[in-house]
């Protein structure tokens, strides 16, 4: 793994705002060797060049480490709301840039993480109600 990435997510801090170029295995659609070679590219080659942006709430992943960006956050009504995730490998990470720090408050990355892991979240007077995988 490249030690200026790890350096990189080493020194991120929850709530920042980044922007992570990485590499992406797809392209999106199915192409023939014929378009990717007037396209300049050999037919074995899959890495696709991404930029993605959001606010990062934490590296996860028991087997290999995945970055979590929050891409945008909806608020419904109080208390009620969405977040949809960006979710990169960290493998596939070329370089990592904070473009704002601490964009985030640390209640709301902690909001943001619950809902990640366990699905839902809900705060009620500054406590944390947890929804899904009740066993």
């Amino acid at each position: 793994m490249n030690k200026k990435v790890l350096r990189q997510l080493g020194d991120l801090q929850l709530g920042d705002l980044v922007e992570v170029r990485w590499l992406d295995a797809s392209r999106g659609r199915l192409e023939t060797v014929e378009e990717l070679r007037e396209a300049g590219a050999a037919g074995a080659e899959i890495d696709l060049p991404v930029t993605s942006y959001g606010v990062y709430i934490g590296a996860f992943g028991k087997i290999a480490k995945h970055i979590v960006l929050v891409a945008s956050q909806w608020l419904f009504a109080q208390g009620y709301g969405q977040i949809d995730c960006t979710i990169i490998p960290v493998g596939t990470v070329e370089n990592i840039r904070v473009l704002l720090p601490k964009l985030m408050d640390a209640e709301n990355v902690r909001v943001c993480q619950q809902a990640f892991i366990h699905g839902r979240a809900r705060r009620l007077m500054r406590r944390i109600t947890i929804f899904g995988n009740e066993e």
